[in-house]
């Protein structure tokens, strides 16, 4: 019972020192609660052994090397959180444009119905040409809740959010739910396909930009590490100078 009592202690210590944002992001991207907490029990640790090793430091060289140990690990930490952070922006910007193309996919098979077709039997069509897992899988799981819940938009809801999680793409799919439950008016999938349009657009744009931020911060990366390396070398020589120095 000690030890269970000891490994829930942990795991909430784990989850206290956790950024706001860090759980629900890494769940979003389809990670367990186990998968993170093993995630944030890495982090920790390699936080403490880089401060650790610093502390070491200032026994032999430096007591510089005390006050780095603390800034050092901190900054280490937030270091990864930097990442995930940057890994979900573009996780969550290849989901956007996923869903777009799968806009692209369905309104012409609606269009071409005109409601005569089954909307189970178009997204059957649809799961055949999508070639993302993710999206295959998230598309099944919307065809086995329309057959459960025929009368029930939330898995529309649901689908929407696990593939884009945008106001358009809960707004596309809700109107898509009223298509095939009264209205078959195609005048509907003609604005749908408009916005699904503007939303492709954009998408790209938004590809271009990202592209163009990376060849701009290029000579950047450049200078600043030459600078670390200045950096380095002149604190180095201020440590040396200062541990030979008598006050």
């Amino acid at each position: 019972m000690k030890i269970s009592s000891r490994t829930k202690k942990s795991k909430k210590f784990y989850r206290l020192i956790a950024e706001k944002e860090l759980y629900p992001m890494l769940q979003e991207m389809g990670n367990t609660v186990k998968n993170i907490d093993r995630f944030q029990k890495k982090r920790l640790l390699q936080s403490v052994v880089f401060f650790a090793v610093l502390m070491i430091c200032g026994l032999f060289l430096s007591n510089w090397f005390y006050i780095g140990s603390l800034i050092g690990s901190v900054l280490f930490f937030k270091r990864k959180y930097k990442k995930i952070s940057s890994k979900y922006s573009t996780w969550k910007f290849q989901r956007h444009l996923q869903f777009s193309k799968f806009t692209r996919l369905l309104i012409p098979y609606l269009k071409q119905s005109k409601g005569q077709v089954s909307l189970y039997a178009i997204f059957n069509k649809i799961l055949q040409r999508l070639e993302d897992d993710q999206d295959r899988n998230s598309l099944y799981k919307l065809m086995s809740e329309m057959s459960s819940k025929p009368s029930d938009i939330q898995p529309f809801i649901d689908f929407a959010n696990r593939s884009s999680g945008t106001d358009m793409s809960v707004l596309f799919m809700s109107t898509i739910f009223d298509f095939q439950q009264s209205t078959f008016d195609t005048t509907v999938i003609d604005e749908l396909g408009k916005i699904a349009s503007e939303e492709l657009i954009t998408s790209i744009d938004e590809i271009i930009n990202f592209k163009l931020r990376r060849f701009v911060f290029f000579p950047t990366k450049i200078v600043m590490s030459s600078f670390v390396i200045v950096l380095g070398f002149a604190i180095a020589v201020l440590i040396a100078n200062l541990s030979n120095m008598q006050f």
